[in-house]
């Protein structure tokens, strides 16, 4: 073989080193020529630039994606961001349990009522409320007294006796004084129907008085 023939096979190993690998660089991969005999490597830009007692080699300048490591500690807490813009409203939830009583509110205005029932004897049959006193003055006379503050206007009062019709008896309120403090006197009669004048009896009977009242 002539030595021509020498010279020709190395240029035809580098050319197929230069068929085998990219001309141009690309720049996730690097070029580089491995030395066959002591391993050294040098950086190219091109294969073709290896010698003939060199290999050409590439590998990729960025590695591939190794695994996830372990989460880091949790860092401190930021500074509280703005307020969102308000959210739309909710549904409407179930009612609660009711609450407890209110304390009363003040009295109206209307008509203030004050009703009691007077034994024979004057006093004041058990079942009637307080509020008033009463006595009797003579047979079948009787007074009733309602102590300061209870009328803000002067009331007008009814009697109907017991156990006593229109043919025998009548029972009238003969005598009736307001004063200016709220109290009130009535004198009450029980008198024999269609006799003379002065003819009166004992007898028990129910009373109701009424009187406007205005609002406090």
């Amino acid at each position: 073989m002539s030595n021509h023939g020498l010279r020709a096979l190395p240029v035809l190993v580098l050319t197929g080193l230069a068929l085998a690998l990219p001309g141009a660089v690309s720049a996730d991969v690097l070029i580089g020529c491995k030395n066959k005999t002591n391993g050294n490597v040098r950086v190219v830009a091109d294969a073709a630039q290896c010698r003939v007692s060199e290999m050409a080699i590439s590998w990729n300048a960025t590695g591939e994606q190794g695994p996830a490591g372990p989460a880091g500690p949790a860092g401190p807490a930021g500074p509280e961001g703005p307020a969102g813009p308000a959210g739309p409203e909710g549904a409407v939830g179930p009612a609660g349990p009711a609450g407890p009583a209110g304390p009363a509110g003040p009295a109206g205005a209307g008509v203030k009522t004050v009703a009691g029932i007077i034994n024979a004897d004057g006093v004041p049959n058990v079942v009637t409320p307080n509020g008033f006193t009463s006595g009797r003055l003579s047979p079948g006379r009787y007074q009733i007294d309602f102590p300061p503050g209870t009328w803000t206007s002067f009331p007008v009062m009814t009697v109907t006796p017991f156990g006593v019709n229109g043919a025998r008896g009548l029972a009238i309120v003969s005598s009736a004084l307001g004063f200016g403090d709220g109290s009130a006197r009535f004198v009450v009669d029980m008198t024999v129907a269609n006799s003379a004048a002065g003819t009166y009896f004992d007898n028990a009977f129910m009373f109701t008085a009424v009187a406007s009242q205005p609002a406090p």
